[in-house]
């Protein structure tokens, strides 16, 4: 596995779990909504989020559809999916 490769699947995996923190602190949200501390957390994991798909999109190529930024072509089709073995 190569550099890039590894680095690929890092950051996909990074990306996975603040996915998850992201919809479990969602769901305790609904519930406590007015828990500073909570929201806090939610904040800090969104703004992770962003930052590593970001990254991701910059090295790799989008892995949302709101990160394609060509309005031409739908461009996430050229690479292979993360669940073809990519990541």
């Amino acid at each position: 596995m190569t550099m890039n490769q590894l680095g690929r699947k890092r950051l996909f995996k990074f990306i996975c779990e603040v996915d998850f923190a992201l919809d479990d602190i969602c769901l305790y949200l609904d519930t406590h909504p007015c828990d500073r501390q909570a929201l806090e957390y939610y904040h800090k994991y969104k703004e992770l989020r962003e930052q590593a798909l970001a990254e991701y999109s910059e090295c790799f190529g989008p892995l949302t559809s709101n990160q394609v930024e060509d309005h031409n072509y739908w461009t996430w089709v050229r690479d292979p999916w993360p669940w073809e073995g990519e990541c």
